[in-house]
Order: structure tokens, then sequence, then C-alpha cells
């Protein structure tokens, strides 16, 4: 299915500063174009007619898109916007109220995270899910989100696609805990953990932080 094809899609958060960034890029596209101006108009250089200077919308696109990307991930900077950096592969279980909790089922977590979209995908051994909807709330310490679930292949009768919704605590970026619901005929419950993977970059093989 296209919803399962690990895609980001934008999330909501109580973060102020998440929306003036995009003010403050504005404001250094305009300089610096104001400056390329200068540079330019400096110069004894005739440019061809066909070679446009980028514009202030043309700096903004390279810096926002620089931003969102990769720059919000420095560590200075997160630290004084407050922001959590998602990003990785967490392994571990689940278990559901199917089975009134007596069973710890393996899972593995995915999740892609830009300043402004995030994507997030959960695989068991019998189902996948992706996210569709999403918030991110500093203050309140939760990541929570609503996603689509389909059963793999050759799985029990029982299993069918469904809607449901998943809440995780964000005490640390390492750990992740929290809940999830299946709603509507499913109406199960159940608790999630995850811990984050890290890569030896010797060896190219994973293992828990």
């Amino acid at each position: 299915m296209e919803w399962l094809v690990k895609r980001t899609h934008p999330y909501a958060t109580d973060l102020d500063k998440h929306w003036s960034v995009p003010l403050a890029i504005a404001a250094i596209s305009i300089v610096s174009a104001w400056l390329l101006y200068l540079g330019l108009a400096a110069i004894p250089l005739a440019i061809p007619w066909w070679v446009d200077a980028p514009s202030v919308a043309g700096f903004y696109g390279i810096f926002f898109t620089l931003f969102d990307k990769w720059l919000w991930r420095m560590e200075p900077l997160r630290k004084a916007l407050r922001a959590h950096n998602l990003n990785g592969n967490y392994v571990g279980v689940l278990s559901s109220s199917f089975d009134k909790q007596a069973t710890k089922h393996n899972a593995t977590l995915s999740i892609t995270q830009t300043w402004s979209e995030i994507s997030i995908v959960l695989m068991t051994n019998e189902s996948r899910s992706h996210s569709v909807t999403a918030s991110l709330l500093t203050e309140m310490g939760w990541l929570s989100y609503e996603y689509l679930n389909e059963p793999k292949p050759g799985t029990r009768d029982t299993m069918h696609c469904h809607r449901g919704s998943a809440r995780f605590s964000l005490d640390t970026d390492r750990v992740l805990e929290g809940e999830y619901y299946s709603g509507r005929d499913r109406q199960n419950c159940g608790l999630l953990h995850f811990e984050r993977v890290k890569v030896d970059a010797q060896s190219g093989t994973s293992k828990s932080k």
C-alpha cells in the first residue's frame, strides 16, 4: 500500500520557537540577498542576462532546506530550541490486552524526523504500521500519533487492516515507553518499550545504546 512507504508528514508541536524559525530564516535571507547585491554592484563585472542572482526567495529556500534537514540537529542549536531529535532505529517489545499482556512481542521502530516533518514506522512479525498524523509536545513530554496498520501475508485471520493511536513518553531521546490503542472493532490496548539502536562504525553491526 502507498501509505506504507517510509515518507514524512507534518507534525504539530507546542514549541513557540518552532514557528519563529521561518521568520528568522526570512530575515537572514533578506540580509543575504542585500549583501549579495552590494557585492555584485562593487564588482566591475557584467553578468550575462541568463544568469540571475539568488533572490530573497532563493536564499530562503536554501537556508530553510539546510536547517530543516540538518542544522537543527546540531547539539548547541537543538538544545537552544529545546527540540527532541528522535531520528533513528529502535528495538523493543509490545504487549497487548488481547492475551492480557501475557506475551511480549518483539518489534522495531523507525523514526525519520526533520524540523517540520516526521515519519514513525513500527513493525512486528505479524504486522506493520505507519504514522499518518503526529504531535510532539515538549511541555507535556509526549510523542503521540495516529497510525494505519496492515497485517503481513500469512498471519492469523483475526488480523486485519485498522487504525489506531499511540503515545510515547519523552523522558529521554534514547528510550521510548508508552501505550497504544487500536480502535473500532479490535479495541485492543497495549504497552510499548523501545530503545534506540546504535550502529557500530567498525563492525557495521547494531546494538542497543
